[in-house]
């Protein structure tokens, strides 16, 4: 007999309008000993009802959906529930998709060109309340930031 105690697991809720990508993460996230799938939606109004019915841990959610729009869907989820974690993850790995998610209250941002290993990373980095982006996005956000710092910088000594 085991002297240690269960932890229970982080419960995700998945929101995307592929099927697939929604069944593929389940796949995932099922074989991970400290992570569980607690609900799933194809769309905004579905999820937003279910999030506050299931109270996950985390949220999982995409971008781009169909008939509606993941940041409306972040921003209305901050406003029911601003400590609520959001994950996005995203076809786009453009970093004005990733600075919109994050202004709007995201704690992450992956593509779903990343591989799998990484989804986990990012779903645990940001559970552990620490920021995630995926590696290009977080290499252009430097990039840009950099360039208005050195204009910034500029534009004062002048």
């Amino acid at each position: 007999m085991s002297n240690e105690i269960a932890r229970p697991k982080a419960k995700l809720f998945l929101v995307d309008d592929h099927p697939l990508v929604r069944e593929q993460l389940t796949a995932l996230i099922q074989r991970e000993v400290d992570l569980e799938v607690c609900g799933e939606a194809g769309d905004g109004p579905t999820a937003l009802s279910l999030i506050c019915r299931h109270e996950p841990d985390l949220v999982i959610l995409d971008v781009s959906l169909k008939r509606s729009s993941g940041l409306d869907l972040l921003k209305a989820l901050k406003q029911l529930q601003p400590k609520l974690l959001v994950l996005v993850l995203s076809m786009h790995d453009e970093t004005l998709y990733a600075e919109r998610a994050l202004l709007a209250g995201a704690k992450g941002y992956i593509t779903k060109e990343e591989a799998t290993i990484k989804i986990l990373s990012a779903i645990r980095r940001v559970l552990g309340g620490q920021v995630y982006l995926s590696d290009r996005i977080a290499d252009h956000l430097a990039e840009k930031l950099g360039r208005r710092g050195r204009a910034v910088a500029e534009e004062a000594l002048s």
